[in-house]
């Protein structure tokens, strides 16, 4: 089952129309219209009376609209509907929230400590792609104006001008960091984070020095009121908050590119951060935090307010946070392309923060300052040695195509972003990789040919390929990471599981055989280490994609037949048959569009599929499962005994590789104890589902067709025989019922790959 060929054998109706309405006596449309909705003050008003009057007036299909308003604005408008749900207008409660307002308000410190811990919230949810408007802009003191206002200096409201201002201040001084990184590099709006159209508000008249100094100054303050309740977890607000300003002026992108050393101390102010959150969090105040404040914003679309991310999650993700920016600190220490290939394989599955992937877009942006000190250029031809002895002629081939360059940073690009956009991207450079592999395999006939006049340049048994190898290599690990990361992101059905591992059996095996291939033509101790490592992650993944194949199938054919049963049947079995078949093929070549474009590796077709799948329901069930678990078996065995084979190499290189064995190995041991559980409990031992997928297929139609007459009070005659298949389907159907909603699950593990499905059996 491990190539091609073995595989195989395994609203249009809708118009508007202003023509039929009728003008209200009271006065024109056009007049009612265009009344201002916004008193001066920019304060929203209810127009409730006046859409209630206008719909009553009006035929069904009918609508007064304004010259200017287009589709755009339709788009845009917000529905009026239950006032708890309009996202613009202020029910009572809002009302009375906010007339508690008062920026003059005599602030107790355990006040202060809880308006401080909120707005850590907000800034914490910020960072987790919210826009302003649902966070930091709720936040009356973070947008009020502080001119004239005493900051740091004690006057009759202390508490306010000494000790919440400077945190309030230190908060948007740090957040203008980020503010720059998100403005800088290839941050995509509603994805990454909603920018909106409003102009920020970060204190631009306060530099990270003066907020470092104001928050020094609450310091001390607090030092004297230790006594009081909330002046001790007010100092560890400031204390993190000045070590987190530091922090993220220090890990800027200037100043990482001007100071080699500015991210080490960035990290090392992160790391002495006080990492916990009190158990005190302070006395609430009302009217300080407004969440409908996108009504003070007219020219923001509506936006709905969303929830503030916890203390305790809070502190979580500071923590995550400073673990990317190591990763992005550590770009700076990479020794090889391979150690950079890690890298950013670990990052794209950690997916870290908006903020984070600006700073490693920056990082790409200008890689010759930060990665091995080299060109762009000299870090291809880098990446193209470490894995073959390519001549110069060869190299100089590759590059006649200006765009490798641009082609290869691409590479590194793609993981830098959001899971969900990676994935697109990724799908949508396998076509440019595929055509640099061919321009690549020229330049290697070329420069063959040159070396060698007598022999035949396009044989690949003479011709090592150097170049076009290690552009096949790449798109391979391309296209495998385009493939798995559906599954992260739950893009696959059910249904598709078996497909989607079918096929990655498929390309991990090419890949393999791939890999065997340059480790002939590429002689050298540092090559041959370099690709055995990376078949030792290939080869288990093949297992690995094997044994979800195998796993997927055997419950593919119990889960995905649940919901016809419920549905409605039609009686015409062959046209129903005959649909479902159009049905799937379309799907099947929906969904590997962009894969059966590719030169190669060579794509399976649907009727190719199709037949594997029969082949495998010749198989018992349960047999598939014991397949499945040798497969796992093996996947264990190389992750847990490729460490041995590795006692030469970069210690940094071999620790993120071996990082990388580490996850996928938890992935096959968490599925092997499923297994292992599932197997022991006996359930697909059961009588009822000791069968092949065929008779499963064959139940499915038995009590369909069965349940479908009983239904519609038609009960035809039946023999003695059909009312036995009838019964032996419906037990059948119970066991599966048994075994899905009991026994199985698709869950995620600590520490495991995102990418891989584990199956979990509850109590394993």
């Amino acid at each position: 089952m491990a190539d091609s060929e073995q595989l195989s054998s395994g609203l249009s109706g809708l118009s508007l129309d202003a023509s039929t309405a009728e003008v209200p006596e009271t006065g024109s449309a056009e007049s009612q219209l265009t009344e201002p909705i916004i008193t001066p003050d920019g304060e929203w008003i209810d127009i409730t009376t006046l859409v209630d009057q206008a719909a009553s007036e009006l035929a069904s299909g009918a609508l007064i609209k304004q010259t200017h308003f287009t589709l755009f604005d339709a788009m845009m408008s917000v529905e009026v509907m239950d006032p708890r749900l309009d996202m613009g207008i202020l029910t009572a409660d809002d009302a009375l929230e906010a007339s508690q307002w008062d920026i003059d308000r005599q602030l107790t410190l355990r006040e202060a400590l809880w308006v401080a811990l909120r707005l850590l919230r907000c800034e914490i949810t910020w960072h987790g792609s919210a826009s302003l408007l649902q966070t930091l802009y709720t936040c009356n003191y973070f947008t009020a104006s502080v001119d004239g206002l005493p900051i740091g200096h004690e006057s009759a409201n202390e508490v306010r001008d000494v000790v919440l201002f400077p945190i309030v201040i230190a908060t948007g001084v740090a957040c203008r960091y980020v503010w720059n990184e998100f403005s800088r590099y290839n941050l995509f709006g509603e994805e990454d984070v909603q920018m909106g159209t409003i102009e920020p508000q970060f204190f631009a008249d306060f530099s990270e020095r003066r907020a470092d100094i104001l928050l020094y100054a609450a310091h001390v303050y607090l030092g004297r009121r230790l006594g009081e309740p909330g002046a001790r977890e007010l100092s560890d607000v400031i204390d993190s908050r000045r070590r987190w300003l530091r922090a993220l002026g220090l890990l800027s992108a200037e100043r990482m590119l001007e100071d080699a050393d500015a991210a080490a101390n960035g990290l090392a102010e992160l790391r002495r951060m006080h990492a916990a959150w009190p158990d005190d969090e302070g006395t609430h105040v009302r009217g300080v935090f407004d969440t409908k404040c996108m009504r003070r914003y007219a020219a923001a679309a509506p936006i709905k307010p969303r929830e503030l991310m916890e203390g305790p999650a809070c502190v979580q993700e500071l923590e995550r946070m400073a673990k990317d920016l190591e990763l992005v600190e550590s770009l700076g220490r990479v020794e090889s392309v391979e150690h950079l290939v890690y890298m950013f394989q670990k990052i794209h599955i950690r997916a870290p923060s908006p903020f984070v992937r600006s700073l490693l877009m920056t990082m790409l942006a200008n890689i010759e300052q930060v990665v091995l000190g080299e060109s762009p250029e000299a870090l291809v031809r880098r990446a193209v040695l470490e894995v073959s002895a390519a001549p110069p002629r060869a190299l100089a081939g590759l590059f006649a195509n200006g765009d490798v360059i641009r082609v290869f940073l691409d590479w590194f690009r793609t993981l830098a972003q959001n899971p969900p956009r990676a994935r697109r991207v990724a799908l949508k450079c396998l076509g440019t990789w595929d055509a640099l592999q061919g321009e690549a395999e020229q330049a290697d006939i070329d420069a063959f040919g040159a070396e060698h006049p007598g022999r035949d340049a396009a044989d690949p048994a003479q011709n090592p390929f150097w170049v076009s190898s290690w552009a096949y290599h790449m798109k391979l690990m391309l296209l495998e990471g385009a493939l798995l990361g559906g599954v992260r992101l739950h893009v696959y059905a059910a249904y598709e599981l078996p497909v989607i591992f079918g096929y990655a059996t498929q390309v991990f095996e090419a890949h393999a055989a791939h890999l065997d291939r340059m480790h002939m033509g590429a002689p050298g101790a540092a090559r041959t280490q370099q690709l055995q490592r990376v078949g030792v992650l290939v080869r288990a993944q093949r297992e690995m994609a094997v044994a979800t194949w195998l796993i997927s199938h055997m419950f593919e054919r119990l889960l995905v037949f649940r919901a016809p049963w419920h549905s409605k049947h039609s009686d015409a079995d062959t046209v129903l048959r005959l649909e479902s078949t159009r049905a799937q093929r379309a799907r099947y070549a929906l969904r590997f569009r962009h894969v059966s474009m590719l030169g190669s590796p060579t794509h399976l077709s649907f009727d190719g599929w199709c037949a594997s799948a029969e082949h495998l329901d010749e198989c018992l069930l349960h047999e598939l499962l014991v397949h499945a678990q040798n497969a796992l078996n093996a996947a264990r065995t190389i992750l847990g005994d490729a460490k041995n084979h590795q006692d030469t190499g970069n210690d940094s290189v071999v620790d993120a590789w071996a990082d990388a064995c580490r996850m996928l190995y938890a992935v096959v041991v968490a599925n092997l104890v499923a297994m292992a559980r599932l197997q022991q409990s006996g359930v697909l031992r059961a009588k009822e589902l000791m069968v092949s997928g065929a008779a499963a297929l064959e139940y499915r139609q038995c009590f369909l067709q069965a349940d479908a007459d009983d239904a519609a009070n038609d009960r035809p005659v039946r023999s003695k025989k059909q009312r036995k298949d009838i019964e032996r389907a419906r037990k059948w159907r119970d066991a599966v019922e048994a075994l899905v909603s009991d026994k199985l699950n698709v869950t995620c593990i600590q520490g495991a790959h995102p990418d891989w499905p584990v199956f979990s059996v509850p109590g394993a």
